[in-house]
Formats: C-alpha cells, structure tokens, sequence
C-alpha cells in the first residue's frame, strides 16, 4: 500500500482509545469498515476467531467511544470478541503477527497491554470476573462482553446471581447473536427471545431484581450503542445493555456460515482425527443402539456433526456447559447407555468434580474422547491440551488411552464398547503425525511395539500420545542409520502402565516423552513405578515434557522445538 493511501485510512490515525473520541461522527462508520477488512485480511492469512469478532466491531467501537479505558476496564468473555478492541488500543502495527510466534496473541493478556485487565480464554467467565474488579475498584466503570454463547455456561448464571449486589459501575453487554459456535440451544435462546418480544416486561422483571435493563434492536448502529452506554453509565445500578447483533457481519461467507468461520484455520491435507472419530462413532451407533454423543457447543470442532445428523435422537449438545455434558452423561450411562463426550482437553478442565464424582467414584462407562490434546497452535496458554493426562491418571477405574495414528483411534473406539469403566481417548488437532507399519491389537494396558526390534535395542523410548510418537519414530530411526540401536514404544496407554514390557526393558536406557506435563503424568508414572519395585535393578530413565511453565504461541513444531520434546530433543537425551 501506497503512504498516502495508508495515511488516509482512520484506522492507521488511531493509536488509542482517545483517538476514538476525537472522530467526526461521519469516520466512525468508515472505521468500523476497515477494522472488518484488516481483521478479514490478517484472520484468513493466520488464522483466528473470525465471525465472532466481525460482529462486535460497532459495540467496541461504542465502547472505547463512551468509557475510558484503561481507568474504565473492559473484559472481553471467552477473549475471541477483542480483535477490534487490540486495533484500537495501539497494537495496529502488531496486528499481522496475530496468533504468529513472538506475535500478539488472539486473546487479552495483561502482558500485551495496560487496556486488558484480565487474562482470558474459556467461556463464560465475565461476570465473575466483573463482580470482582467492580468491587475492587469501584472508582472505574466495569464493563463485560459477554454473549457467542457464553450465556450458556453455568458460570455466568452464579455470576449474575451476585451482580444485582453490586453498584452502578457494573455494567453487562449482552451481544445476542443466537450462536455460540454452533447455533445455540436449550433455555437460554428462548429466554433471549422472550426479553426482546417485551422490552417494557424486561425492565420491570429486571428492575424488580435490582438491576437496570436496556435494549439495543441493531447493535451496528453506532448512534443506537454510543447512546444505550451513556444511558448504563450513568446508571444508579448495575445494568444490562442487550445487543442484537449479526455474527461473521461485513464478511458474507462468514454471516452464511458463521459456524465454519467462527474459528478459521486453513485446510489441512489428509483426514482429520476429529473427523475420523465422527464416522467411526456413527459406524458403531449403527451397530449398537445404545451409543449416544455429547459435546459442549462443539459439534462441527469435535467431528459429531454427521452423528447429530444420522443419529438425532441420540445426540445432545448441551451448549458451553461442560460440567452439565459429564454429569448428564454419568446419568446415560446410570441409565444402561453408552455415552462418548466429545470435548476438547483444554475444556475438560472445566468438568473436573463431574469427572471424579460422577463418573470415576461411580465406575461408569462413560468415554471421553478428548480432542485437542496435546500442544496446539496459535490459541496460547489457555488453550493448551497438556494438563489431562497428569489430572485423570490420579482418578479411580479411568483407563487413558493415546493413539498414535487414526488406524489406533479406530480400534481404541471398537474396543470401548465393551470396557466397561471410565475411559480417556485423546489424540491432537489435524490429521495424523506421522505413518507406522506396526499395530499391535488393542488390549487394556498393552503397548504398541516391534518385538524383533526391541529384543536387541540398547535404549528404548516410551512416546505416549501421537505428537511425540511422530517425533520419537523420527529420532529412533535416525539411531538405527547412524548403527545404535534403539527402539520405538507406542506407550499407548498412560494408565494402566504395561507393567511387564517395563520389566522386560529394566536393563536398558529409557527415554519417555509425551505430549502433556511432566508432574503428574506418563513419565512420572514410569519412574515411580521402577521405584516402587521390589527389585534392585533399576534403569535410568530421562523424562521429556512439557514443564509446569506456559508455553509459547506458534506452531507446534515451534512449540515442541522450545519445550524440548521434538526429535532433536530426544536424540540427545539418547546420546548422552
């Protein structure tokens, strides 16, 4: 771009919120245009929450118009509706780097800017969030973003049960735009759409709580936002300001579809193994009509989409509520069914106590079958799926189970339907890391391994989960040329460990390494297990993972490459 054609764009001349404030009515609309076109542009280059973002970009504009941020502190609920927010608070010239290693990160962090007040990622937190800073600060007006689904999450409900007890500087935008990633369901649309058919019934029903209530029917008009913010602002109690608003708005493949674009990534060649679990989980419904599918808003990510079309009566999305998807399944299972929680690994945090309570103390057949495990690129530190190993090997009955390839996702599947326990199935974003020649039949407990290549390898490396079995085949092989033998362990099963291939290999160097943290899980497992033996033999074994420290965004190669888990990483913990 020519410097005078990029000189005359407003949005090069706003270099922080007070820019905002200084503009002629008239530049606001032609401001909001260019934020939809750079977020368009960068988006579909890097990758990033797209429709989200798109439809909020009039409310932030309105925003930073009427409030003044960073003395007044905006939360921004999930943090994948702050894009327009990071162009207009002087992170314009950083915005290409989106996501990108050493970049700015697609999600407020406190460390990127004095405008982001907390650090967020996951759904549905806002409220609480507010309840707190409104009291801890209750000289700055707090504002919170929430809605795209948010208001599904229970989290929100206990938020606003305490924020009729606080005072005028809370203030809640609902951006109502009837999704969250995928369509919403249950209660809360009807709710929404009740609140809109009686605005006057709306004020009274919310005033009689406490709380003030103001409508907004088209919230991309500037003039409509600027003045229902003025209106909370001067609010004498807390307040809700609830926006209709179009998600994926200005971009039209992303209003026709805003479920595909509401987290845009580019195509990757070869089957995904979320859309592998799909297919295989509809084969074995066919088969067994008492296989049912649960997820959390997170049909189309999680590959269910072609079950809840084939199989309706027997899928469920809950919306973002990932402890009702547990708990709920606990009751499928008490009821004889066989339930499959398709969750990602960095949402299942949010479930724990059903986990343990109502699943593993219970000893029922419920399966998770854990997406996004592993590192993964481009989301950050909120989204990292390391943690699930280390917090369900600890848990009572659970089996975890980590295929290495979509052949082993197959069979791990067939064989759940007849455990009979709790059971973790988890395997990376995209498609599968790597080929192998080599499948051992699945069997509780047993690894994946060549037999004639362990019998005479010097050192041995445990790789659980199929981002590090790519990476440990890699630098195994790489052995084998250079003549040091060395073998290849799929440890396919974190828990139970194969307790007798470990003694088998009591005598040789061990490596592990794994796509999760190291306290708490597989080669910490593996060491205590030597331990614990009543043995006075005992290899050396070096554990390779991910550290208890957060992790960088990029790629996962980069990832990898800075935590010391790739190929290079494990060659050297084998040289030395």
């Amino acid at each position: 771009m020519r410097r005078k054609e990029w000189a005359m764009k407003i949005l090069n001349r706003v270099g922080s919120p007070s820019d905002v404030k200084k503009l002629d009515r008239a530049q606001l609309d032609e401001l909001a245009a260019e934020i939809r076109e750079e977020i368009v542009s960068v988006v579909l280059s890097n990758g990033g929450h797209l429709s989200s973002n798109l439809g909020v970009v009039e409310i932030v504009i309105a925003m930073h118009r009427v409030f003044d941020c960073p003395k007044d502190k905006f939360i921004f609920d999930v943090g994948h509706q702050c894009y327009s927010h990071k162009l207009l608070t002087g992170r314009r010239d950083a915005f290409s780097s989106l996501r990108k290693s050493g970049g700015i990160s697609g999600f407020p962090q406190r460390e990127e800017s004095v405008y982001d007040c907390a650090d967020t990622g996951h759904a549905s937190t806002s409220i609480s969030l507010l309840c707190g800073i409104a009291r801890a600060c209750p000289e700055s007006k707090v504002v919170a973003l929430i809605g795209d689904g948010a208001l599904t999450g229970g989290l929100a409900y206990e938020g606003l049960n305490d924020l009729v007890r606080l005072g005028s500087n809370a203030i809640v935008i609902v951006n109502d735009n009837g999704m969250s990633i995928s369509r919403n369901v249950g209660l809360v649309p009807g709710v929404l759409n009740g609140l809109k058919a009686d605005v006057e019934s709306a004020k009274s029903s919310f005033g009689a709580l406490g709380l003030d209530y103001i409508r907004v029917r088209n919230g991309h008009d500037i003039d409509a936002l600027c003045a229902a913010l003025e209106s909370a602002k001067h609010s004498t109690r807390p307040c809700i300001v609830h926006v209709d608003t179009v998600k994926g708005k200005g971009y039209a493949p992303a209003e026709e579809d805003s479920e595909r674009y509401h987290g845009y990534s580019k195509s990757q060649s070869g089957v995904a193994f979320s859309d592998a679990f799909g297919e295989k989980l509809c084969e074995l419904a066919a088969k067994d009509r008492d296989v049912y599918a649960v997820t959390a808003a997170m049909k189309g990510g999680t590959g269910l989409a072609p079950f809840a079309e084939k199989f309706p009566q027997r899928f469920f999305d809950v919306g973002i509520a990932e402890a009702h998807a547990v708990c709920m399944s606990s009751g499928l299972a008490l009821g004889g069914k066989k339930p499959y929680v398709a969750i990602y690994s960095t949402f299942l945090q949010r479930a724990y106590d059903q986990v343990v309570h109502d699943v593993c103390i219970n000893d029922l057949p419920v399966t998770f079958c854990v997406d996004r495990a592993g590192v993964v690129s481009g989301d950050g530190p909120t989204h990292q799926g390391v943690y699930d190993i280390s917090f369900l090997r600890e848990l009572p009955n659970i089996a975890i189970v980590c295929p290495k390839d979509i052949d082993e996702l197959n069979s791990a599947l067939e064989w759940s339907l007849t455990f009979g326990h709790p059971l973790e199935i988890r395997y990376p974003k995209g498609g599968p890391c790597a080929e192998y020649g080599h499948h051992t039949p699945m069997s509780l407990g047993k690894w994946d391994f060549d037999p004639d290549e362990l019998l005479i390898a010097d050192k041995v490396v445990l790789a659980c989960g199929a981002q590090c079995c790519a990476e440990a085949k890699t630098a195994v092989d790489i052995l084998n040329r250079t003549g040091i033998k060395a073998a290849f362990v799929n440890a396919r099963f974190a828990k139970p460990l194969d307790t007798e291939l470990l003694d088998l290999i009591d005598d040789r160097e061990v490596v592990t390494v794994e796509d999760g943290v190291i306290d708490g899980g597989f080669g910490e497992a593996v060491r205590n297990y030597y331990a614990g033996r009543d043995s006075d033999i005992f290899p050396k074994v070096k554990v390779l993972g991910y550290d208890d420290g957060l992790y960088p965004m990029g790629e996962v190669a980069e990832i990898q490459r800075h935590c010391k888990t790739d190929a290079l990483a494990i060659l050297r913990a084998l040289e030395r």
